[in-house]
């Protein structure tokens, strides 16, 4: 699993089709779609401006 902890993410589809990864207090900020296609997520205190 891949972790991403205390991150902000900006742009489209910036995740696309991630798979097994855990995301946590994370911002995703100006873009569409930031995880289309993932698979297997955790989130958790997460923010979708």
């Amino acid at each position: 699993m891949t972790n991403y902890e205390n991150e902000y993410f900006e742009g489209e589809r910036i995740l696309y089709g991630a798979e097994n990864i855990n995301l946590n207090e994370v911002t995703f900020g100006h873009g569409e779609s930031p995880l289309k296609e993932a698979k297997n997520i955790t989130l958790t205190k997460s923010i979708f401006k």
